[in-house]
């Protein structure tokens, strides 16, 4: 007898993690079972009789849990789980069905399920309608695959708030196609595949089915059954996956639009073909966030072959083959040596100038001679210096240089550098194929070709994920003038999975509609969409810092109320000092809370129990259901030491749009709801978003 073909649909996995861990567990042990067999008696199959759908059906997992599937001839859907009455209402007001056009399965919520959601529209076509028919025919909408049935829904909608709530009750495909049709967009309809055809032929099929093909996939399901959801790909995402190129190649595309998903799905593609790859970023913890969802995604043989690690750990164990006691120094340790090379060489030039001159001149550019020092770009910098200048600093410079190299001492950049220099002069080889970074515009321009030089000149030998936008650390580069050429092999992802949409809006009029491409270029914020729908995101100023944290304590306590585990929220701030202060506050109003350190890896695995609080800088590649972002005044951002250290007017303004970073970071770490909240006068970044007109509560 043939087995039917086991399916697992993303709505499986979302109505999964809605179970408290008693029942998580239960389905643990059911997946497996109902993957080996899907009509094993022990399922108790039963036909849903109050169903729309005739081929839905109910397996019993538990006395009170229940798991809703569909059965299509030889293919067998996992679609939901949940408590009896629930599980059996979301099946009644649902079907699976190939659309006619597109040929695409989806499964469709019937109209008359959301006659609340439809209540608030107009009961005719109206003449402000979004998707009128004389520019919008019905064969047209529903070659986007737009289900029959919703058309005259469709034709109903006359705004925004409208489209949203029509929309994230569609299949994901076409809400996206009418959200772009909305902001005025081209939409051409996607290639239709023949009804029947195999699942994996249509990529929208794929975004929301999972087809279990052998054993191998089998596998992965029993390792970790209720982390699948990493198998989902958008088309744009699966086509980065899936290409093979014959240069660097980079993605890029605002927080929340599934950069480190493609770069994971991409690790573990490469490594399937038996290729050595590292995947790497600039801070530990992203690095251990992304060794968690390796493990999750692929089974061991594949995850051995994939190196997760920061580019400062690879730097210095190349560099050690070169100089086996070679060691970097600390931002301290220069500073020091700085000011006793000042002293020393009698030169007047302020401390404050000297730590910037070295960093954005010197150790940028591998500057180690008078003569390089002489003739070294200094454009962008504020300062005009003479020839005398540059030659009275270089006692200052060239004797921190010979301090470091009498210790066998240097500069993280200096470690990449020397690294790359090892690689590319045939002394060591790579032991990489393929290398992948994430988050590449924290990194300084030594790491980049350090990388580069570790990847190789083979097919598929480098790739790129960032967004200028979350720029965080002190960096700025062009890829280019680093000797990548991306050109024709860059895409920019324009899906926002993370954050609601109203919380997308806020955050991107907070960096504006423009954004560095990372290669001398912009590209636009503007066309990126988010189906997922919520209340807007809260802007208040309160009178003290006390009744600041009354406010954070007080809506924590109605979220926990509502049903918010303490462990989905998060608490962010500029610094450890005022995230300590808010972690003490949170306690002693008798809220268990946590301060989220780098080797905190349960806290960051949102394993840990209580709020997690956390600097801005922390909050890089966490996702919390709820965020905080606290003490967001005038006086902290941005951060005043920071700016106070900085004369350059240049570099004033780079780190004014890092500490702007800061706060887009932040704000959308969070997926449902937001709270941004000051006491005194709000930042400057918060008093442009309010001249606009966003939400204060």
């Amino acid at each position: 007898m043939t087995m039917p073909e086991p399916i697992i649909g993303k709505s499986f996995y979302v109505s999964l993690n809605q179970l408290d861990p008693a029942d998580q567990a239960r389905v643990n042990k059911f997946v497996p079972r109902f993957m080996e067999n899907p009509e094993s008696p022990g399922t108790s199959l039963e036909r849903v009789t109050d169903a729309k759908d005739l081929k839905i059906w109910s397996a019993r997992i538990s006395r009170s849990l229940r798991a809703i599937l569909h059965k299509d001839g030889g293919r067998v859907f996992l679609l939901y789980v949940g408590q009896h009455d629930d599980a059996y209402d979301w099946a009644a007001r649902r079907r699976v069905e190939a659309h006619p056009v597109t040929g695409a399965v989806q499964i469709v919520e019937t109209v008359e399920s959301v006659e609340e959601t439809l209540a608030a529209l107009p009961t005719e076509e109206s003449s402000d309608a979004l998707f009128p028919p004389d520019r919008y025919d019905n064969n047209y909408l529903l070659s986007l695959g737009l289900p029959v049935d919703w058309l005259p829904t469709i034709r109903r909608l006359t705004g925004e708030d409208d489209l949203l709530l029509v929309t994230e009750r569609l299949p994901e495909e076409v809400g996206e196609r009418l959200l772009a049709l909305f902001v005025g967009e081209v939409v051409t309809p996607p290639k239709p595949t023949p009804i029947g055809a195999p699942i994996t032929q249509n990529p929208d099929t794929l975004r929301r089915f999972f087809v279990v093909q052998d054993d191998a996939d089998l596998a992965d399901v029993l390792n970790q059954p209720l982390e699948a959801w990493l198998r989902f790909l958008h088309p744009s995402q699966r086509a980065m996956v899936d290409s093979s190129f014959a240069g660097p190649a980079k993605v890029t595309g605002s927080a929340g639009t599934g950069k480190t998903v493609v770069a994971l799905h991409r690790a573990r593609a490469l490594a399937r073909q038996g290729k050595h790859v590292l995947l790497t970023s600039y801070v530990k913890q992203l690095c251990r966030n992304l060794e968690r969802q390796l493990a999750v995604l692929c089974r061991p043989e594949v995850a051995a072959r994939i190196q997760v690690g920061t580019v400062h750990q690879q730097a210095f164990q190349i560099a050690r083959t070169a100089d086996s006691k070679i060691r970097a120094t600390d931002d301290a340790e220069i500073r020091r040596l700085l000011t006793k090379n000042r002293e020393r060489a009698g030169v007047e030039a302020e401390e404050s100038f000297l730590r910037s001159e070295w960093a954005n001149v010197i150790d940028r550019q591998g500057i180690t001679s008078w003569d390089a020092y002489r003739d070294a770009d200094r454009r962008g910098r504020g300062r005009p210096l003479t020839v005398r200048d540059r030659e009275r600093l270089w006692q200052v410079f060239g004797g921190v240089w010979a301090d470091l190299e009498a210790e066998h001492r240097t500069t993280w950049g200096g470690l990449c550098r020397l690294a790359t220099e090892q690689l590319e002069q045939g002394r060591v080889p790579s032991p990489f194929d393929s290398v992948l970074v994430d988050e590449v515009q924290d990194l300084q321009p030594s790491a980049i070709q350090l990388l580069a030089a570790l990847g190789g000149k083979g097919r598929d030998g480098l790739l790129l994920v960032g967004d200028a936008g979350q720029r965080i650390y002190p960096g700025g580069f062009s890829l280019r003038s680093l000797g990548i050429d991306v050109r024709g092999r860059s895409r920019v992802l324009r899906i926002n999975y993370r954050t609601t949409a109203q919380i997308q809006r806020v955050a991107d009029r907070l960096l504006g509609a423009a954004a560095d491409d990372l290669d001398e270029g912009s590209e636009t914020r503007r066309g990126t969409t988010s189906l997922l729908r919520g209340p807007d995101p809260t802007l208040r100023g309160f009178a003290s810092d006390a009744e600041e944290l009354a406010f954070v304590a007080a809506t924590i306590r109605r979220l926990v109320t509502a049903g918010l585990a303490l462990r989905e929220i998060a608490v962010f701030a500029r610094t450890r000092k005022l995230g300590e202060k808010l972690r003490d506050g949170l306690r002693e109003d008798g809220l268990a809370a946590q301060f989220l350190t780098e080797g905190d890896e349960d806290a960051a695995a949102g394993t840990e129990p209580g709020v997690h609080v956390s600097t801005m800088h922390g909050a890089k590649g966490l996702e919390f259901k709820t965020a905080f972002v606290a003490a967001c005044d005038e006086r902290r951002l941005p951060n005043a030491y920071v700016l106070e250290q900085l004369d350059d007017p240049a570099e004033r303004e780079l780190a004014l749009e890092q500490e702007r970073s800061l706060l887009y970071v932040s704000m959308t770490r969070a997926r449902d709801e937001v709270f941004v909240t000051w006491s005194g006068r709000p930042s400057p970044f918060l008093q442009e978003l309010l001249a606009a007109g966003e939400a204060v509560a």
